[in-house]
């Protein structure tokens, strides 16, 4: 009945020319927003909706207004009160005049779905619901009340509003099984639906691109981490494991950036084993990913949110088949062992790490890669866009 509905609506839309829109708003710049473009363009090609407006804040140097296509438009807002300290009381302010801006450039866009993407905008999002009538959809990227940065009133703060708010949500979208248990345990709401942050099916061969670039020997092992360079994600741990490591057979690179990358580059400056490469464009990253032998994700347990997590980096390492080897994070670990793709380290100091890489060296190596292939087109982007769809058809044209 759902997809009679829903084909009845595109037919009823085509000939009276109804046009649904959707906005999604975002507290970011919008310059690494993969997964919100991926969702975006599944919802056009299903014709959920007719066009799609973007809201997030402008950064210097960036473009205010980027048009994808005709149906596809990101607005970048500059604030007069940007650069005002990040206290509480001025955050406020900052948050009050991107309200404005966006409610008085959206009034005549016929806004029929909202998407919000942190819970700092919940009540913009339940405002604009009943502003325009529209269905609100909290797409959370992480369990934000529970990452290392959120403690004392912020946080309580964040919970408060979020406890309050979260049932003005017509829809929900995690992006972990552990994720959605806990909003569902904690709010008592309906189980949000868990769609993965993971790239779109792509078959890719293995390349030389680090080999050829840093010198390294064929027989040599790379070992990649890919991914922002800060702390909580084990790079301190990673640099201290390869110093400590007496065979140059076995490299890591580095490819990312953030604010470790200088402690990354003064490390490959001196130790042979260690490399760094900066971070390459969306649309060839997994080309390089290609170009090493097995993939590294050492979140550490610093929060609850890194604990549920489940980075896009580490299906990224499976798409080109590389075995991984990850820290004890309940969701990773999950993965990891359902799959067989790899190596799950118990302790978080360099030595089990040395260990697990030599471990895995004397695994069967070819069935790992298999295995990791396998757990990528299981749950690649094309998988999790038919359970987002559904829920907007769902939410759309009936139970």
């Amino acid at each position: 009945m759902r997809n009679i509905l829903y084909q009845a609506s595109i037919l009823l839309r085509n000939n009276r020319k109804v046009v649904l829109n959707n906005l999604h708003i975002s507290m970011t710049d919008f310059k690494n927003e993969s997964r919100v473009l991926k969702e975006t363009n599944s919802m056009l090609k299903h014709g959920i909706v007719n066009k799609i407006f973007i809201a997030s804040l402008h950064e210097s140097g960036l473009e205010e207004e980027v048009v994808y296509d005709e149906k596809l438009i990101l607005n970048r807002f500059k604030l007069s009160t940007r650069k005002f300290s990040k206290n509480i009381f001025f955050q406020a302010i900052k948050y009050i005049e991107f309200l404005l801006r966006i409610i008085f450039f959206y009034k005549n866009k016929n806004i029929n779905i909202i998407n919000i993407h942190s819970v700092s905008l919940l009540p913009i999002g339940v405002l604009f619901k009943y502003i325009y009538g529209a269905k609100l959809v909290y797409d959370t990227h992480e369990l934000e009340t529970e990452v290392t940065g959120s403690r004392g009133i912020r946080k309580k703060l964040s919970k408060t509003m979020e406890r309050f708010l979260i049932k003005k949500s017509d829809l929900m979208f995690v992006v972990s099984e552990s994720i959605s248990d806990w909003y569902l345990k904690e709010y008592n709401i309906r189980k949000p639906e868990v769609v993965l942050n993971v790239p779109k099916l792509f078959k890719q061969e293995s390349t030389n691109h680090f080999r050829q670039k840093f010198n390294i020997d064929e027989d040599s092992v790379i070992v990649l981490y890919q991914g922002a360079l800060m702390e909580g994600r084990g790079i301190e741990l990673l640099l201290e494991s390869f110093i400590f490591r007496k065979d140059d057979n076995i490299v890591i690179v580095f490819m990312g950036y953030g604010p470790l990358e200088e402690k990354v580059k003064s490390a490959s400056s001196e130790n042979n084993n260690i490399f760094f490469h900066t971070a390459v464009p969306p649309e060839v990253v997994l080309e390089y990913t290609a170009s090493a032998d097995f993939g590294i994700s050492f979140i550490e347990n610093t929060c609850l949110s890194y604990y549920y997590c489940l980075p896009n980096k580490l299906f990224e390492y499976a798409m080109v088949g590389l075995p991984v080897i990850v820290s004890k994070m309940k969701e990773m670990e999950d993965i990891v062992k359902k799959y067989n793709m790899g190596i799950v380290v118990d302790e978080s100091n360099a030595k089990a790490i040395n260990n697990a890489i030599d471990n895995i060296l004397k695994t069967n190596l070819t069935q790992m890669k298999e295995n990791a292939r396998k757990c990528a087109e299981e749950n690649s982007w094309e998988k999790q866009e038919v359970k987002m769809i559904n829920e907007y058809k769902r939410i759309l044209y009936g139970k």
